[in-house]
């Protein structure tokens, strides 16, 4: 009997019970939508006020790239990559350097370059730091 009392109260709130997890179902989706809503308003809100308050302004057109700069490789350094190299930085390198030069790269306080020795062959890199032509400071790596 206890079994049967069961099943039948089971069978009795099936049909509410689905009403109320509809009704339940139907409330979220509306205070969702509300909330949606009101993130909007006040975004636009928002917005309008920064609109008032600032003058408005028109984005600048993009900068033009600087046109390449045209350096003279110095007869020591022929074959080297010296893309991105200032004049300067490559004269130096073709003062300091032991090797065959494989590549040049610098920027305004730093210049970096590799070099490859022989007996037995193998690249070392250099990096130092000028200021006016003069070193202030040298790394040696490999």
């Amino acid at each position: 009997m206890p079994a049967a009392a069961i099943v039948e109260a089971l069978r009795d709130l099936w049909g509410p019970g689905l009403v109320f997890i509809a009704l339940c179902a139907w409330l979220v989706r509306r205070a969702l939508r509300a909330a949606r809503n009101e993130s909007i308003l006040e975004e636009q809100r928002v917005r309008q006020s920064l609109d008032a308050d600032l003058p408005h302004i028109t984005p600048a057109a993009p900068p033009e790239p600087p046109p390449p700069r045209i350096v003279r490789v110095p007869p020591e350094l022929t074959g080297a990559d010296v893309r991105g190299a200032s004049q300067e930085h490559l004269d130096f390198v073709a003062q300091e350097r032991h090797g065959d030069v494989l590549w040049v790269r610098s920027t305004p306080t730093h210049l970096a370059w590799c070099e490859r020795r022989n007996l037995p062959p193998h690249d070392i890199l250099f990096v130092a730091q000028l200021d006016s032509g003069k070193i202030v400071a040298r790394w040696q790596f490999g």
